[in-house]
């Protein structure tokens, strides 16, 4: 028999009732963010934000940094409605691109926080790791493959479905990355 224990704010840790309303309470959040995709898996939130193609690397990221600006305003906003405020310590930034170099520009909260959000040369979503390049090699030594028939079908298998539904990017990658 559990034990009764009182919750002031939140879900207890583990529970099956805090994805379920999560879920749920945020099932409008998708179309609250503007020029982003958005996935809600349990109670995190992954977005992407693209910037413009085929423009100057300069201008894309002057791009980007608008579109991000706008995303994580309208982001503050849904949080103040919903009164679920956002935890700036786990929220981290990825730039994905061809380019050598990354953004010159810092992401930072509105709401009076002064912590800006670090940008991450890779990032683990799901049980999978995303670096900036899209390639695959750390992930795949994580399963020691070494045969390129087995590196194959365990791509096939098990990373390109994830990566086909969460980036809508995919048909931007190069053969060899796909």
């Amino acid at each position: 028999r559990s034990r009764w224990f009182n919750i002031d704010k939140g879900c207890p840790q583990g529970s099956v009732l805090s994805p379920t309303l999560f879920i749920t309470y945020n099932c409008d959040l998708g179309s609250s963010l503007v020029n982003c995709t958005s996935h809600l898996f349990a109670d995190d939130l992954a977005v992407i934000v693209a910037g413009q193609l085929g423009i100057k690397y300069s201008y894309q990221c002057l791009d980007l940094e608008k579109h991000i600006k706008v995303f994580i305003d309208h982001l503050e906003y849904y949080s103040y409605l919903t009164d679920q405020p956002i935890n700036t310590n786990k929220t981290q930034a990825l730039f994905t691109a061809r380019a050598i170099d990354h953004p010159k520009f810092d992401i930072h909260f509105n709401s009076g926080s002064k912590e800006k959000i670090d940008w991450m040369p890779e990032y683990k979503y799901l049980g999978y790791l995303i670096s900036s390049k899209l390639g695959w090699d750390k992930f795949l030594k994580l399963f020691g493959c070494t045969s390129p028939t087995l590196r194959k079908t365990r791509f096939l298998s098990f990373v390109l479905p994830i990566f086909t539904w969460i980036y809508p990017i995919s048909p931007f990658l190069s053969v060899k990355q796909q």
